[in-house]
């Protein structure tokens, strides 16, 4: 009998190799995707940036012939006949006049329109036989000008030429590869933007090529369509994926064992979860106007309600579910702090965005200012706080990395709105960050600030579409101070912005008002590697001094982060602090307006308060804070306030906020008429015998209960007690201040007194009081 075989069929997969079969087939997938997709998204890359560098340089070589032949032009002009500062019109060059300077006339003011600072460097430098290289600066009607400087028989010739004349070049090039921006930068200083083209969407990083025989720069940021063109196509990523999946499916059936039961037999199934994540969006090409040729434009005009031509905020978005748990901590006096990237994170700011922006529209206001300052994580935070903004069907206006003064400024200047929010943690180390707010033209703070945490965790938003663009202030405000501002010579200053939002600006400011301007730390940089951005703490201002005493410098200027704050340094290397600055002020301001109220705060000298009596005003001591000041200022209709920290707030020709740079020039002006150094103005002062401001850590869920147990617990003799802001102790022969900072994890404490054994006394008693409550509170020595 034959015998029958039977042949076993052997199974796809061993029972036993099921797991480690799915987990080779999954990293294999996997890795196969991440490695191919990186490969190809970094080849993609190189060879986009590669076709934009490509671009850039063309560009570049392009507009070099244009500084070649004006060169080659101006070496041949004449020098002008007549009057050496007579403007005539060029022959040779078109559109272009003509000025001629003898040495000795190459002042600011000079000549017709008058020489600026900037101009008359340009001209010393052809003098000296630099061959300086053609400038793009602003004239007085804002527009930018070309300015060639050309030394012609012992003087120098000024070439000036309108904007269109290069203009005309650029429109000779391809602009189809993308968004292409012309800037100028000279060595010492940022770039700033002279032109650009209109916005497209981009897709990838700028290429940038320096134009020859200028200080220009022209950069190329590749648009969607041309990255597209210079990529590798999606259909490789997607064949390389499939190879892998088939190399995968034949590693597994080439090793499997024969026992293993097939993947459908088996009945659990595995799924994940994916979480939305609130993410930042790109504001598309919005930020590529910072700078554009209508920087000079008023701030009412950038504040107009958004016409119909302009492009409404259309951004791609996803779904999202933002947190409502925020650190109630951060919400202080008068503004939001806390550490950036923790408590200030980009959640927070999106929803702060919408909160303002509800707000605003409720109290009938369209439009929000927005500035930043030049902190490493307030770019981002702006950004996120546009697009809450914008969510809420509020209008966002961008200006950019400013000083709060200029948000300050534009948000009075404006036509069509008074309220604004400034992207900035003040004086606070490089990890803080936060907000201050202004609604209405009123600083949003105490009980309507609470009522923005409430919000922001309610949810209960405005929804809508706002409108989004940019503009730059910074020039009007410039031109406003200058116009009010009256200097006599050319005084001689140090300027420390501290690396922070006035780098840039505060020296511009005081070389328009005629100083010579000597920067120091004016680079702005956010993580402050010179020191902490707080011009009120002496171990800060070291640096100035030291660089006051050397130049022989009339004055220092110390500005603080955002530039609403300022200590001044005398010629000998003395600090002036605000209230000795308030008083140099009153004096001013009272001999014009007598009666007139003077608000200060709780840190502020008794001198100052005596010194407003004596002048026929009215003194009036109030809390710490710029917007407790600002607040107390409107409600007076005070014309000068000013607190120990630096905020020093005039209303006597100019608008009432806090500013610090226009302060510094008001004491310049005061130090001209009078013809007196700041030493010898400060000498004429009433003086006491006092310490700085001292700050004592304490945490912050204790300082403020600390407070409320020295006021109840306090044995203080026969002191008068104010309680204001805090604990203010008057003795008749000086006093004592203890209060709790709304901007730090401490104690404030300050002392003043007739001489010196009153003033230890006094600081002896208020420190044992402390011990008392607290063992571990020492007042520093």
């Amino acid at each position: 009998m034959a015998t029958q075989t039977q042949t076993e069929k052997k199974p796809l997969i061993n029972s036993g190799m099921v797991l480690p079969a799915l987990l080779a087939a999954a990293v294999w997938l996997g890795g196969s995707y991440l490695l191919f997709t990186n490969v190809i998204a970094g080849r993609n890359a190189a060879s986009v940036q590669a076709a934009s560098q490509q671009v850039a340089d063309k560009m570049a070589l392009q507009l070099q012939p244009f500084f070649a032949t004006q060169r080659q032009t101006l070496d041949k002009l004449p020098s002008a006949p007549g009057a050496s500062t007579t403007s005539r019109s060029s022959s040779v060059l078109p559109q272009a006049s003509v000025q001629l300077f003898t040495p000795a006339e190459l002042n600011v003011g000079t000549g017709q329109p008058p020489l600026s600072f900037a101009l008359v460097d340009l001209l010393k430098r052809s003098l000296e036989g630099q061959s300086p290289q053609p400038e793009f600066l602003q004239g007085s009607d804002k527009q930018w000008h070309l300015y060639h400087a050309i030394a012609k028989n012992g003087g120098a010739l000024l070439v000036q030429q309108p904007f269109a004349v290069f203009t005309q070049q650029i429109d000779g090039l391809d602009q189809s590869a993308g968004t292409v921006i012309i800037s100028q930068q000279f060595a010492d200083g940022p770039a700033r933007t002279l032109w650009s083209s209109a916005a497209q969407a981009s897709a990838g990083g700028a290429a940038t090529a320096p134009v020859p025989g200028s200080y220009l720069k022209i950069s190329v940021t590749p648009s969607t369509a041309f990255a597209e063109q210079h990529s590798i196509p999606a259909s490789w990523l997607y064949m390389l994926a499939a190879l892998g999946l088939l190399g995968t499916l034949y590693a597994l059936w080439r090793h499997a064992p024969g026992d293993t039961p097939a993947p459908w037999e088996r009945a659990a199934q595995r799924s994940s979860k994916a979480k939305d994540k609130l993410r930042r969006e790109d504001l598309e090409a919005d930020t590529i106007a910072e700078q554009t040729a209508a920087a000079s434009a008023l701030p009412q005009k950038a504040a107009a309600a958004p016409q119909a031509e302009e492009r409404a905020a259309s951004r791609n978005t996803v779904m999202r579910t933002p947190s409502t748990e925020f650190p109630r901590h951060v919400f202080r006096a008068y503004d939001i702090r806390g550490i950036a990237g923790e408590e200030i994170n980009e959640p927070f700011a999106y929803q702060l965005g919408r909160a303002l922006g509800t707000l605003a529209l409720q109290s009938g206001e369209e439009i929000l200012l927005v500035g930043r300052d030049g902190r490493n994580s307030s770019e981002l935070l702006r950004d996120c706080l546009i697009e809450g903004i914008l969510e809420s069907g509020c209008n966002a206006v961008d200006l950019g990395l400013v000083p709060s003064p200029v948000l300050y400024f534009a948000c009075t200047k404006a036509k069509n709105t008074s309220s604004g929010v400034m992207v900035t943690a003040s004086h606070n180390p490089a990890d803080y960050n936060g907000f201050k707010m202004v609604l209405g033209g009123r600083p949003l703070a105490e009980e309507k600030l609470a009522d923005v945490y409430d919000l922001m965790k309610s949810g209960e938003f405005a929804t809508g579409q706002g409108s989004h663009h940019q503009q730059d202030v910074s020039e009007a405000y410039i031109d406003e101070i200058f116009n009010d501002v009256a200097l006599a010579g050319q005084p001689q200053i140090v300027i420390d912005a501290g690396n922070g939002a006035t780098s840039e600006l505060a020296p511009e400011l005081f070389e328009q008002l005629g100083c010579a301007v000597e920067p120091l730390y004016c680079e702005v940089d956010g993580n402050f590697p010179n020191h902490a951005p707080d011009p009120s703490r002496p171990e800060n201002l070291q640096d100035l001094i030291d660089a006051v005493k050397k130049a022989g410098a009339d004055l220092g200027v110390a500005l603080d982060g955002d530039g609403d704050r300022v200590t001044l340094i005398t010629s000998s290397g003395r600090i002036i602090w605000a209230d000795q600055l308030v008083m140099l002020l009153a004096r001013d301001i009272l001999a014009r307006n007598p009666g007139a109220d003077i608000v200060f705060d709780v840190k502020s000298s008794r001198a100052l308060g005596n010194l407003v009596t004596q002048y026929g005003g009215r003194p009036i001591m109030w809390k710490t804070g710029h917007a407790p000041m600002k607040t107390k200022m409107l409600e007076t209709g005070a014309l000068l306030g000013g607190e120990l920290s630096g905020h020093i707030f005039i209303k006597d020709r100019w608008y009432g906020f806090d500013d610090g740079a226009y302060a510094a020039a008001r004491i310049l002006e005061i130090m001209a008429l009078r013809e007196q150094s700041l030493d010898e103005l400060i000498d004429s002062l009433p003086h006491m015998v006092n310490t700085p401001e001292i700050l004592l850590p304490v945490p912050e869920s204790e300082k403020f209960a600390l407070i409320d147990r020295l006021r109840k617990e306090g044995r203080f003799e026969q002191a008068d007690l104010n309680t204001i802001d805090g604990l203010r102790i008057e003795f008749a022969d000086g006093w004592g201040l203890v209060r709790a900072s709304n901007t730090t994890a401490a104690l404030t404490l300050r002392f003043e007194a007739d001489n010196e054994p009153a003033l230890e006394r006094i600081r002896q008693l208020v420190a044992d009081q402390l011990h008392k409550l607290d063992p571990s509170l020492v007042i520093p020595g």
